[in-house]
């Protein structure tokens, strides 16, 4: 089992009395699940809201050797329409002890982020680290990933070095990315116009949410390799390969490294990412395939002031920076302080200050009630 699969199991089944039923052969059924609600202003826009989601996943247990797990996002869009987003949908199949096959629609295994932290009473933050996008909002900083999802399959491996060492292993195959329809990535930039009002070719955008069809034949590939000293320390990297356009031409590749430490009062969690991506550019006459690179990081630290000092139960300090360079360079800073209700309820308050090179900066304050349940 993965370790998203294994934490989505033990947060439905045991933090949540939600509903339970064993029916002997008919299986075992969990929902757990999350849900937030948040004010948020924001200096760019000259506004603030509020918002809410509420995010069920269930849980069934087909037989010993198989679970199903579904992740269903329902929010209300700045239209007041309601929005009904399925996360992750797929079937999990026990090899052995220590090797799951997954197939449907999955959280891809890249960093830490996407498929451990990203739920909102997990993340200590209220809003997701810059590398990653929004995450159902906008933000100033430009991203070098959105939270990948697709359908295809993958294979997960644990490997035991010992009572409290292991190695995690995860191989994909989904679907892969596309151009965004408003894109023309597959054209190449005339003259120089652009490269002159910008000072760089222009990069090409992907649309990377999951479908059940594919512009080409290739196949996205990648995976993540972790050693972890458990229960406090995980280091991880990650690799996604795919062609993107219709003629098989043009490649995306990411590859990143994470580290996720937990300790007795603090908690320490970062990513790097580089990503390449290939588009047409032309040059003296001739349509060439260019490369843009980009990089970027983040690192977020939780001082859990309520372990140490007694007077000050529930409370925690975070502190993040993220930064993303090459082509749309910025940088952020955040300051929060966290106050739990209860095991798995959270009230954060917290200040973003996001300083971009070629744009608008933005200043964003947010107060959020996190939930898990």
């Amino acid at each position: 089992m993965s370790i998203k699969s294994f934490a989505a199991m033990t947060v439905a089944a045991s933090l949540s009395p939600a509903v339970l039923a064993d029916e002997g052969d008919r299986g075992r059924f969990a929902l757990g699940g999350y849900g937030d609600v948040k004010y948020e202003t924001t200096e760019a826009a000259d506004s603030s809201a509020y918002s809410a989601r509420f995010v069920p996943i269930f849980l069934f247990s087909l037989n010993e050797k198989m679970h199903v797990e579904a992740e269903t996002e329902i929010s209300i869009n700045e239209e007041g329409e309601t929005e009904v987003e399925l996360e992750y949908a797929d079937l999990h199949y026990f090899l052995t002890d220590t090797t799951t096959i997954t197939a449907g629609k999955f959280l891809i295994p890249f960093g830490q982020f996407g498929p451990n932290i990203h739920p909102s009473w997990i993340n200590r933050s209220p809003w997701t680290p810059g590398i990653y996008g929004s995450h159902g909002s906008n933000q100033a900083m430009e991203a070098l990933l959105p939270i990948l999802s697709d359908v295809g399959v993958a294979v997960q491996q644990t490997l035991v070095l010992g009572d409290h060492q292991k190695i995690f292993i995860d191989l994909y195959s989904t679907n892969g990315p596309s151009v965004e329809a408003d894109d023309h990535a597959e054209e190449p930039v005339e003259g120089g116009h652009e490269e002159e009002e910008v000072g760089h070719a222009e990069l090409p955008e992907l649309a990377f949410e999951a479908t059940s069809g594919d512009n080409n034949k290739d196949k996205a590939f990648g995976g993540r390799v972790a050693y972890a000293m458990l229960p406090g320390i995980e280091i991880g990297a990650s690799y996604y390969n795919a062609s993107y356009d219709d003629e098989e031409r043009l490649d995306f590749n990411a590859q990143g490294i994470d580290i996720n430490v937990i300790g007795s009062h603090y908690l320490l969690r970062g990513e790097y990412i580089e990503t390449e991506t290939d588009g047409f550019e032309e040059e003296e006459g001739e349509t060439e395939i260019h490369t843009f690179k980009r990089d970027g990081w983040y690192l977020q630290s939780t001082l859990q002031t309520g372990k140490i000092w007694s007077s000050l139960a529930g409370t925690e300090l975070v502190l993040e920076y993220a930064e993303t360079n090459q082509l749309a360079e910025a940088s952020r800073w955040m300051v929060g302080f966290n106050y739990w209700l209860d095991a798995r309820s959270v009230i954060k308050v917290a200040y973003d200050d996001t300083d971009v090179e070629e744009g608008e900066d933005d200043q964003r304050f947010a107060v959020q009630l996190s939930y898990g349940f």
